[in-house]
């Protein structure tokens, strides 16, 4: 029995691999994308709540330079697709068929989307808007071997996202701190 969580889906992807539900080349990439976007992640950690945009930020700090921007989002594509695929699995193991055609393309499902496949960060739509194309194509091409872009969830339904330098003086922070605080607006009581 599986489970939704690291283990689980790297065993429903080896699964699938040896039934045939998916050609092998396609298993191969999925493990690959699946392995190095969530190696931080425990083998028992569950997927229910995970970003995975922010786990493909987060692997691109932690890494910069080793995947080109288009990599990248190759990555998350395949990281989305295959926690639908097992997210499918899961439901009804006795029914699921594998890889139906080609799989969905990114641009119909939410970049924002997290691992449930039920809850979304940002917007309530299915479709990315083009703001949102251009955000990920800046974020992934933002970070350097000098920079960082690190987010913040700043509200349930937002995350705030900033590029700094990796060796970010207590200065600067200090200055970047005053910077946002200017930004900010106290609601008006009347």
């Amino acid at each position: 029995m599986h489970t939704f969580t690291k283990s689980g889906a790297l065993k429903f992807i080896q699964y699938a691999i040896d039934k045939g539900l998916v050609k092998s080349n396609t298993g191969v990439g999925w493990r690959s994308a699946f392995g190095r976007i969530f190696e931080d992640l425990a083998a028992d950690g569950s997927l229910d709540d995970v970003d995975i945009s922010s786990e493909v930020l987060r692997y691109n700090n932690r890494h910069p330079g080793v995947l080109s921007p288009d990599s990248l989002k190759q990555y998350e594509k395949r990281v989305i697709y295959v926690t639908q695929e097992f997210r499918k699995y899961l439901e009804n193991p006795t029914g699921y068929k594998g890889v139906q055609g080609r799989p969905q393309s990114v641009s119909k499902v939410s970049a924002k989307k997290t691992v449930s496949d039920v809850k979304q960060i940002a917007t309530p739509h299915a479709s990315p808007t083009a703001t949102e194309i251009v955000a990920t194509k800046q974020i992934t091409s933002a970070v350097t071997e000098t920079s960082l872009m690190m987010p913040f969830p700043l509200r349930p339904s937002f995350l705030a996202q900033i590029i700094i330098p990796r060796d970010l003086s207590k200065d600067e922070a200090n200055r970047l701190c005053n910077f946002i605080q200017a930004l900010a607006h106290e609601p008006t009581t009347i």
